[in-house]
């Protein structure tokens, strides 16, 4: 008689712990729904808040993450391509070679002239041609050498050395070869890039532009050089120019002249840059080092 006694209880027992076993799993279910609902209703709440949709009390919002300001981006106008861009426009390029065709305009440009700052450091050739009929009449050659705030330059025409020219920074030398004439003299304060025979800089051409009209223009950019292409006119004085500058440099490195509306130039220049670098530019001033002894004056 005690056999089925001990059946009864041990199913007892059994029942038992699988009830505790529900209880738990509904408990723990429980919970984990509310952490779900607790945690969607917050997302909610946070997202109407940044939006500016909610406004919650300040004691609230003061334990709430706040988003960081996004910062302002800085402006670079050292890429000289994507400031004409954002200023001018851009179109296709009307010679169909490579290049931006770009509305410049004499502001725009002058922005730009003021940022391109000549190198400390420069050795040029340059080649000026004057022309009559088709014919040339007299070509001219130039070399260059700049040193900071020293220069030197040999001119000769059509292949013959003519003149040479030393500034030290504190005396000047000219040299005529043709009247074997040789003078010595205090450099003058007004002396600069400009002075230079055939060199004039981008401000010289641009000035011109005061009393001309942009017709045509190429900004182009390649391994070698970054140059603007400007080709305008000038009404008062019947004359059309087709002028090639660096915007590396400030080198104008081409000058066509053309007058009462011929097709032939009466005026052709052209400039190789053999060196330019600015000072502490080791490496380049390596490849082409400008000595100081040009500059001696004996």
């Amino acid at each position: 008689m005690n056999k089925p006694e001990k059946t009864t209880k041990s199913k007892n027992s059994a029942g038992s712990v699988f009830s505790k076993n529900n209880k738990l799993t509904s408990a723990i279910s429980l919970l984990f729904l509310f952490f779900i609902m607790f945690s969607l209703f917050s997302y909610i709440i946070v997202g109407l808040y940044r939006f500016g949709l909610l406004e919650l009390p300040a004691f609230i919002q003061n334990l709430l993450p706040k988003a960081e300001p996004e910062a302002e981006a800085e402006k670079d106008d050292k890429n000289i391509y994507d400031y004409l861009i954002e200023n001018s426009g851009q179109g296709a390029d009307p010679s169909g070679g490579e290049g931006f065709s770009l509305e410049i305009t004499l502001e725009n440009i002058r922005d730009v002239v003021a940022s391109t700052k000549l190198p400390d450091n420069l050795w040029l050739e340059c080649k000026a041609s004057y022309r009559i009929d088709g014919k040339v009449l007299r070509t001219e050659e130039l070399e260059l050498w700049k040193k900071g705030e020293k220069y030197k330059y040999l001119l000769g025409a059509n292949s013959v050395l003519e003149e040479a020219y030393t500034n030290d920074a504190k005396n000047e030398l000219i040299e005529n070869f043709s009247t074997g004439d040789r003078a010595i003299r205090a450099a003058s304060a007004a002396f600069s890039f400009d002075s230079v025979p055939h060199l004039q800089d981008i401000n010289h051409y641009l000035d011109l532009l005061e009393s001309g009209e942009i017709t045509d223009y190429v900004l182009s950019q390649n391994s070698d050089s970054n140059t603007i292409e400007i080709e305008y006119t000038i009404a008062q004085l019947d004359q059309r120019e087709l002028i090639y500058i660096s915007i590396d440099t400030g080198i104008v490195l081409r000058v066509r002249s053309y007058f009462n509306g011929q097709s032939d130039s009466f005026y052709e220049c052209e400039t190789t840059v053999k060196a330019a670098y600015y000072d502490g530019d080791e490496q380049a001033e390596a490849l082409a080092p400008i000595e100081e002894e040009l500059f001696l004056i004996g």
